[in-house]
């Protein structure tokens, strides 16, 4: 759902933005079949997070980021694009895209659902969905940006789709996993997976971890840190965040405690190489 403003003037202040082929997210995997829509019902203050071709970046409250040709963001040399074609920004509560183009109109859509608007040139739309892409054309080439809105990711990665109200029992340490961190805990898992009974095995660093999910270090780092965030709250100890071997202890025990409550299985290691297909 978007609210759509008229646009009072053209405004180019500095941005962070983001673009990357069109793609189809992988079904969910853990645990419910229906992901519910990500749609936001009130405004939020907090940050904005940007993705452009595997890099993040993040706005917060009171920034902005430009796009184009020749703009913060650089998306292509594409002769097709304007210099400056849009621009994030945040209007009192609600962090809003901006058309700034003369012919070019952006296509909105919920990467949760089937929902989906168009910002038409000279007009500007509030995000209100939580997770989002937003594609157009330049010429025969399209792009596409994506984005998420801070408290809807922090809200799902500790608390699950369902968020707060959610209700499903749940047996301790198995905590429920979105499609994220499902993925995340195999790729730390994978060669254990793969190798049972070695158990000298250890993790793979941070950034092996990211490439091989073909996600940006600064990504992985965040999925990470709410992942064990959202363990530490259900009990499971030693997962707590650090820098040295404070790091490398707290990925042998999130490893460890994965393999051992069934988190993730060898038979779920296929869907590391479906998304990244997908993307």
């Amino acid at each position: 759902m978007l609210i759509l403003f008229g646009m009072r003037k053209k405004l180019l202040n500095p941005v962070l933005a983001k673009t990357k082929p069109s793609k189809t997210k992988p079904s969910k995997t853990k645990p419910s079949k229906t992901k519910p829509s990500s749609s936001v019902q009130a405004g939020s203050g907090g940050k904005l997070y940007l993705e452009f071709c595997g890099e993040d970046h993040t706005l917060s409250p009171g920034e902005s980021l430009s796009f184009g040709r020749s703009a913060d963001l650089i998306i292509d040399e594409n002769p097709y694009m304007h210099r400056v074609l849009g621009r994030f920004v945040q209007r009192g509560d609600h962090w809003c895209i901006q058309n700034l183009a003369r012919s070019i109109n952006f296509t909105v859509k919920d990467s949760s659902g089937p929902s989906s608007a168009i910002v038409a040139p000279n007009s500007t739309a509030a995000v209100l969905h939580g997770e989002f892409t937003c594609g157009f054309f330049a010429g025969p080439t399209r792009y596409e940006l994506s984005g998420a809105l801070e408290e809807f990711e922090l809200v799902t990665d500790l608390l699950g789709n369902d968020g707060a109200n959610g209700t499903r029992t749940m047996d301790w340490g198995r905590v429920e996993l979105n499609e994220d961190q499902h993925l995340l805990l195999l790729a730390m898992c994978e060669h254990r997976l793969l190798n049972p009974q070695t158990e000298q095995i250890q993790p793979p660093t941070n950034r092996q971890g990211a490439q091989r999910l073909g996600w940006s270090l600064t990504k992985f780092n965040r999925k990470l840190d709410h992942l064990c965030e959202k363990l530490q709250r259900a009990g499971i100890t030693n997962v707590h965040g650090g820098l040295g071997a404070n790091a490398m202890d707290r990925r042998v025990h999130l490893m460890e405690h994965a393999l051992q409550v069934q988190l993730v299985s060898v038979t779920d290691l296929h869907l590391i190489d479906r998304q990244r297909t997908a993307a």
